[in-house]
């Protein structure tokens, strides 16, 4: 991978490097009626709506697809989801429109499930042009795309980030990324990962900005977002995107996309799914719709903490093709549902929503963005060395800014500490696209933010930030959370010390899933790792992650960010020394079971079991009480509990407090989790159904 100019990799190893674009600040802009003369381009015969855009999401089971009319009459397929949905659903579907060409057809990239009806489209509408992202992520073997390329055949193009295709009648569409180019002229550094949970065509995926009057919408097929450890190309693209009306979840709501960056930056008003109700991956995901619709948009009114039901009245409001499936729970059901078809219908100054099954809902446009927008915001990216400095090092920060233009007028570093008013500090110019600045070292538990703005020559800024904690700090400073119940500082770097309380492969086998505490709270700690961490309970250890949680659980996620050798992963886990006395679990009544006790080992006496039963293989929840509150008792099918019998009478119970709510705000769902057989203890008066031994039940 080679590097920026005046970038030093060996310093400071970057997954994204930005480039100098050698392209034009004008980006090619494929006009349409342009193309007239040398494609044999006639205006459609269907009777146009006029002065309205159509955007229509079929219902292609699990697979994307989004068909657009333009004002004058010209169309644009995005995809053509799986195999057959092109000759079952979209080619019966252009017919019923009265359409009878398809002037553009874009292919967002080669998962069988977005390109494999478009050979299907292209036999009976065959396209004036067909644009992809070229042959850089072509997959081998894949039927998919040997068909989608044959049927398409001469009239293939690459697009390239910063293309416009103009749609006539004002509309446009504007390609923002791929083969993560930025239209910028910076780059996301997509390529060359080498651990196994990468998701190199989903990264590399076409992003869009369709605009007509003062409506937008962004599309990227599976675009990633860094969930599951994969590429975030999000956060970069959501400088250039900025605020739009309506966005469409990438990779059908998947937990891989729509971190909370990018869908802070959009503002969105609506959020549209395409899901299959059979669907056997999880999407739309619990923790991505929930993050959606709990979003505050453009008008600044926080949403209505979830009950249940969103109220139509107030964005963000989530629409689906097709319903989730009932009994996953990694779904949501958060989402007014079409049961088929979905349809955007704009004007410019307000658009409709409709479905098969949905009552109209019509939005005013949010106002962010005033018409079609020409010219973009620079991007910036923000790395620092080291990620989580010791306590009184000093930090190098580098801003690798980028503008379609070239020219960026002006530059500010700021930083604050402890949430305090910022201050500024000198940024020097390296290179026409690399700034750096130094963040003065701080004590241990301090929490530093900064900020880099940058401005083009036409008045655009984009502001980028990042947050660390400066040294070793309390478990219970990182605890914080907000009016949401979810962390308050989510995101940061952070170093923590504490003890292990639950071995590694206690409560996942497959990946590094442990619990550490110290004097002031205690916290889970996660890597999507194979394989897992050996670490046991006892082991006084230094941790090093990004704060994060899991449907209400904290977590430091110390899963590596840059996993592109040679450079070692700034987070991890340092054994400093081992013990073979178990920790003491603290003294708790059910009633305690809480925030406040989250993540901690604990001891609860006089336990009684009102509901369910231990099973005798697999997981399960019980319902527990000590007379002074109830809770879940949630079993692990990891853990050598299940196959005991169920007590009958009291016992006392130790086991570490953990959480699952699906929905926020995260007030709810604490349970507890015994690590293993000898966390029920039985007095002698007490034991009505004795436990066997480890080898006795089989």
């Amino acid at each position: 991978m080679g590097s920026a100019p005046g970038f030093n990799l060996d310093a400071l190893p970057s997954i994204i490097s930005f480039v100098r674009s050698l392209r034009l600040k004008r980006r090619a802009s494929i006009g349409l009626w342009i193309l007239t003369a040398g494609f044999g381009l006639t205006p459609p015969p269907m009777q146009v709506q006029a002065d309205v855009l159509r955007v229509v999401f079929p219902d292609v089971g699990h697979g994307h697809a989004a068909l657009i009319i333009s004002p004058s009459g010209r169309t644009l397929l995005i995809d053509g989801g799986p195999d057959g949905a092109g000759a079952a659903v979209l080619v019966p579907l252009m017919r019923r429109l009265g359409l009878s060409q398809l002037d553009v057809m874009i292919a967002t990239h080669y998962d069988a499930d977005h390109i494999g009806g478009l050979d299907e489209v292209a036999a009976a509408f065959p396209p004036t042009l067909a644009y992809d992202s070229g042959d850089l992520t072509a997959p081998r073997g894949s039927r998919s795309f040997t068909d989608y390329v044959m049927a398409i055949g001469a009239v293939r193009r690459t697009l390239r980030a910063g293309d416009v295709l103009d749609l006539g009648g004002g509309a446009r569409a504007t390609c923002l990324v791929v083969n993560g180019d930025l239209l910028s002229g910076g780059r996301v550094g997509i390529f060359g990962r080498s651990d196994p949970f990468d998701q190199l065509d989903n990264s590399a995926s076409i992003g869009l900005l369709i605009q007509y009057g003062d409506f937008d919408l962004f599309i990227a097929g599976d675009l990633t977002g860094g969930g599951d450890n994969t590429t975030d190309v999000e956060s970069m693209v959501a400088q250039l995107v900025g605020d739009v009306d309506v966005v469409q979840l990438s990779h059908h709501g998947s937990a891989t996309s729509s971190n909370a960056t990018f869908l802070s930056r959009l503002k969105a008003e609506v959020g549209i799914v395409q899901v299959a109700t059979a669907n056997p991956y999880g999407h739309p995901s619990v923790e991505v719709v929930d993050r959606f619709v709990t979003m505050t948009p453009t008008s600044g009114l926080t949403p209505i903490p979830p009950d249940g039901d969103f109220p139509l009245s107030r964005p963000p409001v989530l629409f689906q093709t097709q319903a989730s499936p009932p009994s996953d729970s990694r779904v949501s059901h958060q989402g007014f549902v079409a049961h088929g078809t979905i349809e955007i219908e704009t004007d410019g100054s307000r658009y409709t929503v409709r479905g098969e099954r949905l009552s109209p809902r019509t939005f005013a446009t949010d106002g962010a963005e005033r018409g079609v927008r020409t010219d973009f915001p620079p991007t910036i990216l923000l790395q620092t060395s080291p990620v989580i400095p010791h306590a009184g090092e000093a930090v190098f920060l580098t801003a690798q800014i980028a503008d379609d233009s070239g020219r960026i007028r002006s530059t500010r570093l700021t930083f604050s500490v402890n949430e305090g008013e910022p201050a500024p500090l000198p940024l020097m110019r390296l290179s026409a696209t690399l700034f750096a600045g130094e963040l003065p070292g701080q004590p241990d538990g301090t929490l530093v933010r900064y900020c880099v703005t940058a401005e083009d020559e036409a008045g655009h800024a984009t502001t980028a930030c990042g947050r660390y904690f400066a040294g070793i700090t309390p478990i219970g400073v990182v605890r914080a959370v907000d009016a949401w119940g979810a962390p308050r500082y989510e995101g940061a770097a952070v170093r923590v010390m504490g003890r292990v309380t639950v071995d590694s492969g206690t409560f996942n086998r497959t990946q590094t899933e442990i619990f550490i505490e110290d004097e002031t709270g205690g916290v889970r700690i996660f890597e999507l790792r194979l394989p897992p961490r050996v670490v046991r309970s006892g082991d006084r250890v230094v941790v090093t992650g990004r704060v994060k949680s899991f449907h209400g659980l904290l977590e430091l996620d110390i899963t590596n960010p840059l996993p592109v050798p040679p450079f070692p992963s700034p987070f991890g886990i340092r054994v400093l020394d081992h013990s073979d006395e178990e920790p003491i679990p603290r003294l708790a009544r059910i009633a305690d079971v809480g925030e406040a006790l989250e993540g901690r080992l604990v001891r609860i006496e006089g336990v009684r079991i009102i509901q369910g039963a231990i099973p005798q293989v697999g997981s399960a929840n019980l319902l527990i009480t000590d007379g002074t509150g109830m809770t879940t008792l949630r079993i692990l099918g990891s853990t050598d509990i299940p196959g005991l019998p169920t007590p009958i009478g009291p016992f006392t119970l130790v086991g570490i407090v953990g959480q699952f709510d699906r929905f926020r705000p995260f007030t709810r769902g604490y349970q507890l989790l015994p690590r293993r057989r000898a966390d029920f203890i039985f007095s002698s008066l007490a034991v009505e159904v004795p436990f066997p031994s480890p080898g006795e039940h089989q």
